[in-house]
């Protein structure tokens, strides 16, 4: 097989669905340049639709999102088989210890409040993508 007609998954790929403009654009932006392959969803039900459509290698999730809230998203993407062992990073400006219950309970794998280290967010996706070819 050539290599014009093969594909070869060359980079991890990341999901983002936060529907504060900015926020999305910072991140996705902030991703592509570290060489990740970004999708990007405006809100809940379009995070779900694109997780289904990609499988993406790791999910980065707000919770105040419109159509779907967070917590519910995460929960149905993980109740696909092929998306059930994904990585869900949420990042709120709302984390309460309730709020982390339910998270965690979602199977989300790390909580970032609002504002976010950027490096320790870039720390934590590497270290989950380390199989993954960059």
């Amino acid at each position: 097989m050539s290599t014009a007609t093969a594909t070869v998954k060359t980079k991890a790929s990341i999901l983002v669905i936060e529907d504060y403009s900015d926020t999305r654009e910072l991140l996705s932006g902030m991703l592509r340049y570290k060489g990740f392959h970004v999708i990007e969803a405006e809100d809940g039900l379009e995070g779900l639709l694109k997780a289904s459509a990609n499988c993406p290698d790791l999910i980065i999730l707000d919770l105040a999102l419109p159509e779907m809230d967070g917590v519910e998203a995460a929960r149905r993407i993980h109740a696909q088989p092929k998306l059930s062992h994904t990585p869900i990073f949420v990042i709120s400006a709302f984390v309460t210890k309730e709020v982390e219950a339910d998270v965690r309970a979602a199977g989300c794998v790390e909580i970032f409040p609002k504002p976010f280290d950027v490096d320790d967010l870039l720390a934590k996706i590497n270290a989950r993508l380390v199989a993954v070819p960059q």
